[in-house]
């Protein structure tokens, strides 16, 4: 499994949605299913997947598909 895979199988976990509903458009609130509690489901999902700790600054930052990308990066996690 790819990196993108794994992050989309993370985003679908954490916001409980089907894989082919993660896209780059995803954003904090944009859909009923990313709210606060899923948010930190999905941080949680994105740890197991790459074996990360993400800092609580970072989880603040990543409100959208792309800002979770570029965040990814900081922890040598290549998208």
């Amino acid at each position: 499994m790819n990196n993108i895979e794994k992050l989309k199988d993370a985003f679908a976990e954490g916001l409980s949605i089907p894989v082919a509903a993660v896209n780059e458009s995803l954003a904090y609130q944009g859909i009923a299913e990313w709210d606060s509690m899923a948010h930190m489901y999905l941080i949680t999902a994105l740890e197991n997947k790459f074996e990360i700790a993400v800092e609580t600054e970072d989880i603040l930052e990543m409100t959208t598909y792309g800002k979770v990308c570029e965040v990814l990066v900081k922890y040598n996690v290549h998208i």
